[in-house]
């Protein structure tokens, strides 16, 4: 039997995975240099017609927007994909941030993150919470800066079966790293360190690794090579502790 292909890509995204147990938002501002409004929007369709029908919808916006004194973040992701009319992936990703700053070194932030996915054993999980951000060092002409963070935020967790895996609440221990060095004029390495212990248990962790480089195709085009290494010490029943997992990205800035 004959079979015809459908493929479409807009906006260039190429692979990536919609969200973690630890959505590092980190590597968004690292690449915002100065006061002013940044953003990305990246869309992908694929699928095909014949002896099976299949569509996978992928999109993406993130915004950030910087003040002397203040900073918004919100990211919304949305991945969808479908065969023979059977749903066989559904994710939502919304994470929203709001940074004061207090001096060129000190700030303190809020934020808030919801994630939800049909299909995997960690069903729906929410958090808010605040912290302190201090910067070690910031080039705006070379590009370059190093932050630390540290806060607490509350966690709530809805697993697929809660016999195996019941609910959880949890108040966390966020400690965070962020890094970004200029290599070449349109090559740029990030490097972002989580540790994510609950307050009760610290025994129960959570930590993501996660290194980028982001080169510049075009004035508004980039393609993003992203490697990382996340750890859950309190994983859903079946799945590894560790795992690692890398991909590349094609994105429109505006």
């Amino acid at each position: 039997m004959s079979k015809k292909s459908l493929s479409l890509s807009l906006g260039l995204l190429v692979c990536a995975p919609l969200s973690q147990a630890i959505t590092n938002i980190e590597n968004e501002r690292l690449n915002h240099h100065e006061d002013g409004t940044r953003g990305t929007i990246s869309l992908t369709l694929d699928g095909s017609l014949g002896s099976s029908d299949e569509i996978a919808l992928g999109t993406a916006m993130k915004l950030i927007r910087s003040y002397q004194h203040d900073e918004w973040i919100a990211l919304i992701e949305r991945d969808y994909e479908e065969s023979n009319d059977v749903v066989s992936n559904d994710e939502t990703l919304l994470h929203l941030r709001y940074l004061t700053k207090h001096s060129p070194q000190w700030g303190h932030e809020v934020f808030y993150q919801y994630e939800e996915d049909r299909f995997s054993a960690l069903k729906k999980r929410w958090i808010s919470g605040a912290g302190v951000r201090y910067t070690l060092n910031r080039n705006l002409e070379k590009k370059t800066a190093n932050h630390l963070g540290c806060g607490v935020f509350y966690e709530e967790e809805t697993y697929d079966d809660t016999v195996t895996d019941p609910d959880q609440q949890n108040v966390r221990l966020n400690l965070y790293w962020a890094y970004r060095n200029q290599i070449a004029e349109d090559i740029a390495y990030t490097s972002t360190l989580y540790f994510q212990p609950e307050l009760e248990h610290f025994s129960d962790e959570k930590g993501l690794w996660q290194n980028a480089v982001s080169i510049n195709v075009t004035s508004t085009i980039s393609l993003s090579l992203t490697w990382s290494i996340e750890h859950d010490t309190d994983a859903p029943d079946g799945a590894d502790d560790t795992e690692i997992d890398y991909n590349s990205v094609l994105i429109y800035h505006f």
